[in-house]
């Protein structure tokens, strides 16, 4: 059975990394064993992952064709969600996402008509990962408010 690993949390950071260059491949940049690794991203267990091992994982996911560096994105969007006022962090964010959501299915809506242009595919992408990760800060926002 897998493990759950809750969203935002640097279990769910690794565990992206991983499934995308290898658990063995993690281990050997970070100079331990690929079971070390996977403590690491074990929720119940004690161990953590280093920042200087957190960082080689970010370099290894953007060199393999990774879009962003997962340990870095959540390590920014943690501390600036920390400084925030809840309620009105919450409602700009639900403003922007509701904006690159929108933005977003017009994107798609244009590739309907075009379906032939690799520029209207291109920016149909770039608008839906943006509604994604607009979604993903109000995701964290939420999180937030639990604590």
């Amino acid at each position: 059975m897998t493990k759950r690993r809750e969203p935002l949390t640097y279990h769910a950071a690794l565990t992206t990394i991983a499934a995308r260059i290898g658990w063995d491949r993690c281990g050997a940049l970070c100079g331990v064993t690929d079971r070390a690794v996977r403590n690491w991203s074990d929720p119940d267990c004690e161990t953590e992952i280093r920042l200087i091992d957190a960082e080689r994982l970010d370099r290894a996911y953007i060199a393999s064709g990774g879009d962003h560096a997962p340990f870095h994105r959540l390590f920014a969007l943690r501390v600036e969600l920390a400084t925030r006022d809840d309620v009105e962090c919450l409602v700009n964010l639900i403003g922007h996402t509701a904006k690159e959501s929108g933005e977003a299915v017009a994107a798609l809506l244009e590739t309907i008509q075009n379906s032939d242009c690799r520029e209207t595919r291109r920016r149909a992408q770039k608008e839906l990962q943006e509604a994604v990760d607009s979604m993903t800060d109000c995701l964290a926002a939420l999180g937030e408010q639990e604590k």
